[in-house]
């Protein structure tokens, strides 16, 4: 396996293009990752009006951003929350780390420190709601989502995600606390990338902890692969990444709900223009 793929550059370009063509008016923003020696890049997407609003942190997968985050973060901007999308590999210089398992798990921790360097960002906004933020991510960016809702170190902070969501992320069997916030895991029946029946294992293993603790909900899309929400899907390092249409509109209509849940307030507003195309 290879040392970090240092092509940034390359996809810069697309990456602007799919910020301007998919997004509209979206903000490029840098902040402190929580480490205190990385300067962290993100896209900020805000609705309407002056808020506060409710927010939601979009953590890439293994490949880096792609024009599919992009359009996760304008649906959810045009759900009524503030979307701020990390880039943890571009001020790295890294392209991509799907081909190294190794860098993959180490590269968790980073990025952790990220996602709550950028929950300390939007706490700072005075168009965000502080109290009302949910960390979300895809595939590498799930397993880091799952690690920084379980992660030790940051347990006594004052900066404290309300819930987390998880597309087919990695459940490691390390993972054997109870979460300290509602999650939920979508995730493929068929994933041969990041098994479904590690995140059931994983379901079955901590519920009987603590039956108090916050709900930790795993809905598996059966012959569902990988990546089963992009369009653009591509097989990648000898596994398949397959779009399936009706696991993606599924997982759109339980990400809105579970949005509404856990930070929608009473008045805000709850219309949604859809990702999976009509038809």
């Amino acid at each position: 396996m290879g040392p970090y793929r240092r092509s940034w550059r390359k996809s810069l370009i697309p990456f602007m293009s799919a910020i301007f063509t998919l997004s509209g008016c979206a903000t490029s923003v840098s902040f402190q990752s929580a480490d205190q020696t990385t300067t962290v890049a993100g896209t900020l997407f805000k609705p309407d009006g002056s808020g506060p609003f409710p927010a939601v942190v979009l953590l890439h997968g293994c490949g880096g951003i792609r024009p599919h985050f992009v359009q996760w973060a304008g649906a959810i901007r045009d759900m009524g929350y503030v979307a701020l999308l990390v880039d943890s590999f571009r001020p790295r210089g890294i392209s991509s780390i799907c081909a190294n398992s190794q860098t993959m798990a180490s590269m968790t921790r980073d990025r952790v420190a990220d996602a709550y360097g950028a929950l300390r960002h939007l706490k700072g906004l005075p168009f965000v709601d502080g109290d009302r933020v949910v960390l979300m991510g895809w595939s590498h960016g799930g397993w880091t989502t799952l690690e920084a809702i379980a992660s030790r170190p940051y347990r006594s902070s004052p900066d404290q995600f309300r819930a987390a969501i998880a597309f087919y992320p990695w459940c490691r069997d390390a993972l054997t606390e109870p979460f300290r916030v509602p999650v939920l895991v979508l995730i493929g029946g068929s994933d041969d990338w990041t098994p479904a029946k590690k995140c059931e294992d994983m379901q079955a293993r901590l519920g009987p902890v603590n039956p108090d603790a916050p709900p930790l909900r795993v809905q598996v899309y059966q012959d569902a692969h990988h990546d089963f929400d992009d369009v653009a899907a591509r097989n990648c390092c000898g596994h398949t990444l397959q779009y399936k249409r009706d696991a993606a509109k599924d997982a759109e209509d339980q990400v809105r709900r579970f949005l509404a849940e856990h930070i929608k307030g009473a008045g805000d507003d709850l219309s949604l223009k859809g990702l999976v195309p009509p038809g």
